[in-house]
């Protein structure tokens, strides 16, 4: 009994040592730099480190400036709501050219709309019946459900940059100078004259982005005119589906400058 006391007692003290100390400041050479001790095996472990999943999360919480302080961003104008307008009073022309056309293919060599059914005389006998007026409208519903999908698919493919093109701009934002691109993050620069921001990541819009805003604008405008008028008073001239998509409309710049959050 004795013999186990006297041969445990050494590494006892050594570890009530340990104990009370692990780390050790040894001078060297250069006081500059410091020795740390060995960590000895009965300390407690370093707290786990949250899973990966966390931290992705957490930065996608960063606000739009410490996303732009860490990433940068490519600075570019806010077009004025004016030539908003313009570019859709251009395009809506344009639309509506198309949709004359489709309309006269429709009649004249696909017969999806029967013009006897418009004759002036019949609305006067049938002016309160139910299921004439259904059958009426049902056909140019058919047309104009037809049209709004090539509307969709022209802007998704005017919007959106595939191989050799760059795309961001329909026929009227491209003349009145207009872009659109992606911006997850987008915050002012003070001390400008005219409302500059710095965007990020301020790409082309893909095709699945450029589609799901055009059906979006689509639907709200048809459902919702002219309370639709009301999405234009988000700050940056932002509408309701810019924000959803994730997109702005900023004044076309071929080479943007890559700055900092200040």
């Amino acid at each position: 009994m004795y013999q186990n006391l006297s041969t445990c007692f050494p590494y006892y003290m050594m570890s009530l040592q340990g104990l009370q100390s692990n780390t050790t400041n040894v001078p060297l050479l250069n006081n500059n730099y410091q020795f740390q001790g060995q960590q000895l095996a009965f300390q407690a472990p370093d707290p786990p480190r949250p899973p990966a999943d966390n931290q992705a999360g957490q930065q996608e919480l960063q606000t739009p400036a410490e996303t732009i302080a860490r990433h940068g961003g490519y600075e570019y104008l806010i077009p004025p709501l004016y030539k908003r307008v313009m570019a859709e009073l251009i395009d809506f022309i344009l639309l509506f050219i198309i949709k004359l056309l489709v309309t006269f293919m429709a009649v004249d060599m696909f017969e999806v709309i029967n013009l006897e059914k418009f004759d002036l005389y019949k609305f006067t006998e049938h002016y309160d019946d139910y299921k004439f007026a259904l059958e009426l409208t049902s056909e140019i519903l058919v047309v104009e459900m037809i049209y709004r999908i090539g509307v969709c698919l022209y802007e998704a493919f005017c919007l959106s940059s595939t191989a050799g093109r760059s795309g961001g701009a329909t026929p009227g934002k491209a003349i009145m100078g207009l872009r659109v691109l992606t911006a997850s993050a987008v915050i002012p620069v003070e001390g400008r004259p005219i409302d500059t921001v710095l965007i990020y990541p301020g790409t082309q819009l893909s095709f699945q982005i450029a589609l799901l805003r055009s059906l979006m604008k689509n639907v709200l405008i048809t459902l919702l005119f002219p309370l639709c008028v009301v999405l234009f008073m988000f700050r940056h001239n932002r509408t309701g589906y810019d924000l959803l998509c994730g997109v702005i409309v900023v004044e076309e710049n071929i080479f943007p400058q890559r700055r900092h959050a200040p």
